[in-house]
This record gives structure tokens, sequence and C-alpha cells, in this order.
């Protein structure tokens, strides 16, 4: 029985069978068509038409018509694996890119309504729960034309806006204030009956209101205040009052001084001669030019801003001048301030206070200008 197993040895390469590994496969295969859900519409194999389609397709009818939406298969109900139906695949780029540029606009165009909307209603809130007088009337009134009399469509020409004064500082020193009692007149017992840092002090407050009732940036300042140090503006009176010592002979007049060391023809000279002839208008008192160091080398020129126009003015002496300088406080406030008006105007720093339009309020006076040595 041996010898007839020996006889019949298994066929080498036996074509009709398949291996272990190809059965495996086909099971699988097997498998995923039975768990494929009915109706799919997509295949990695080449879809066709089954003879089943092909055969009821040959005849169609209205209601058969499958719809190009639906997948075509066998009938419901049968279990049988669905028919794929062709479509068309498009790529992912193309249409993330189609989307994408469509989107892009359509933001931008939203962004900028809703911004335009937001801004609208911001406006609106604030127009109507701002109060009208948070503003200073006298900052509104600098932002106005000069001329608001000006008739539209005729064509006048709007004027240049203004800067307005409230951006112009000017610096007025207090003589001796927080630093001593100045120059003193004493009764005949001796006990100081008159103070230069008294005179001083009522001038400068009344020059000090009269220039911030035209809405100018003033500074009161100490004979060493801290401020002073580089300070900055278009100009600067340090206000005195001359000695009251008995020279045994009348001795009487103001003076006017700016500092040694700044030019002969600059600002400096210009605001000097602005308080010297506007002070010299209301003032009954003659101008002294006897300068002493201690005016043209006046402290304050040394430490404020090299182009701050400065000057120091004595109203007059205390014992010759007494009259005016104790009883006319007022008068010697006007003649400073319209001298810095006279400054402001010329130098063209305050265009609304121009000669032409404010020659009533102060004079003006008449510098030579210098000829260079070279020209000679």
């Amino acid at each position: 029985m041996s010898d007839e197993i020996n006889d019949n040895p298994p066929p080498e390469n036996d074509k009709s069978g398949d291996s272990a590994s190809a059965i495996f496969a086909a099971i699988m295969r097997e498998a995923a068509e039975k768990a494929r859900p009915k109706g799919a519409i997509f295949s990695s194999e080449p879809a066709t038409l089954s003879s089943h389609t092909s055969e009821k397709t040959t005849e169609p009818s209205v209601e058969e018509e499958p719809s190009p939406a639906e997948p075509v298969g066998d009938n419901e109900g049968t279990g049988g694996p669905a028919e794929p139906q062709l479509f068309r695949r498009i790529p992912h780029g193309r249409l993330y890119q189609s989307r994408g540029g469509s989107g892009l606009a359509g933001g931008f165009f939203r962004t900028i309504f809703v911004v335009g909307i937001s801004a609208g209603l911001v406006a609106t809130v604030l127009t109507w729960f701002t109060d009208p007088q948070f503003l200073n009337p006298a900052v509104v009134k600098g932002l106005q034309l000069n001329d608001p009399m000006l008739i539209p469509n005729t064509g006048a020409t709007p004027t240049p806006v203004a800067t307005p004064n409230w951006h112009y500082r000017i610096g007025i020193i207090s003589g001796h204030r927080g630093k001593d009692s100045g120059a003193v007149c004493e009764d005949d017992y001796g006990y100081p009956e008159l103070q230069e840092v008294d005179i001083n002090f009522s001038v400068a407050q009344r020059v000090v209101a009269k220039l911030k009732a035209e809405n100018f940036t003033v500074d009161l300042l100490d004979e060493n205040d801290p401020r002073l140090d580089n300070y900055q503006g278009v100009a600067l009176v340090s206000i005195h009052a001359n000695t009251c010592y008995d020279f045994g002979e009348f001795v009487s007049g103001y003076i006017v001084a700016k500092a040694e060391a700044r030019p002969d023809f600059g600002n400096d000279t210009l605001l000097r001669e602005c308080v010297a002839l506007n002070f010299g208008a209301l003032v009954p008192l003659e101008r002294s030019f006897v300068l002493t160091l201690d005016m043209t080398n006046y402290h304050v020129f040394r430490i404020i801003h090299p182009l701050t126009p400065a000057v120091i003015l004595e109203m007059g002496y205390m014992l010759a001048d007494r009259e005016v300088l104790e009883n006319e406080p007022e008068l010697l406030a006007q003649a400073i301030t319209n001298g810095i008006y006279c400054y402001l105007g010329v130098s063209g720093n305050v265009s609304g206070l121009s000669p032409a339009r404010a020659d009533a309020r102060y004079l003006v006076p008449l510098l030579e200008t210098p000829t260079p040595e070279w020209r000679r």
C-alpha cells in the first residue's frame, strides 16, 4: 500500500491550485465587496456597467430613468452591491483656490462695512453725550478763521488760520520775589516803609492778568524760580524798581536792558525797544541809559534758553519816582503789556497783533537796520 502511495506523488508546480495567500486575498476582497455601502459613488477600480444595467437602459422610460444625482444599482432590498456612477473628480487644489479668492474679497468688503458702521456709531454717541463746553471757548475761537464773514461761491478765499495765542508762552519775573526784599525805603526812624519786592509783585500780577485776558500762556516767575533753567518762550520780562538811595541830587527815570552777550540787532533788542517806547508813552518818566553790570549781566540771562528774548526793566527810582511806583500799578502794568504786544506783533510771532490792526494799543519803534562792515 505504501508502494501505491509512492507511485502517485503530488504533481509538481500544479498551476490549477491556489496558494494560501491567494485564497486569503480573494476572501478579503469578497468581504470588502459585501461591506461596501450600497450606493457608493466612488471606486478605486474602473467603473463598468453591469449586464443588468445595460439591459435596463436599452429601453428607458421616463419613470425608470435614474437621476444624475442618484446612484444606479440593483433593486433596493436585494442586498447586491451598488453599481458605481461616473463622476468627475475636481482636484482639491483648484477647489480651494476658487473658494479662497471669493472668500478673501468678501471678507475685505465685510471688514470695510463693519468699520464704517462702527465709526458712524461712535461719532454719533460722542456727538450726543459730549458737553458743548468741553473745549475751552478760547481754544475754539483760536481755531476759527480770522474772517468769519466770508461769503461762499463768490470767489473769496479764506484767510490762513492764525496760531492761537495760548500757543505762545510769556514769562513775567516778579523781581526779588522768593529771594529777598530788594530795595527798601525807610522812614525817619529807620523802619522799612516801602519795599521793592511789593512794588514788583503788584505790577507783575496785573501784567499776567492782562496777557491771560488775551489768551496767552503766561508764567509768573520768582527771582530764583527753578523753571527759569533753560526757560523757553516768545518773551521774558523781569520787573524791578530801582534803588531808594539818596544820591544828593534828583535821579529819576526808567531803564530797560538786554543781555550784553546777545546780538545788538536781534529779537532781544526789538523787545527792549518795544518795552521802552511803550512804557515811556504812558508813564510820565524819562528813559535813562545808565546801565549797570547787574542789568547787562543779569543772572537770569545766563540760565534761560539762548533763543528766548529777555529784558530787565527798572520801572523807576523808588526815591524820586515813588509817587508813580507806589500809586499807579495799573498804569505801569498796562505800559509793560503794550510793550510786549509791540514785540509780538512786530516780530511776527502773533499775527493778530500786527501794527496795522492794533496801532492804537501800542507804539512801534523804528529800528535802523545795521549795514555790514564790508559794505561800507
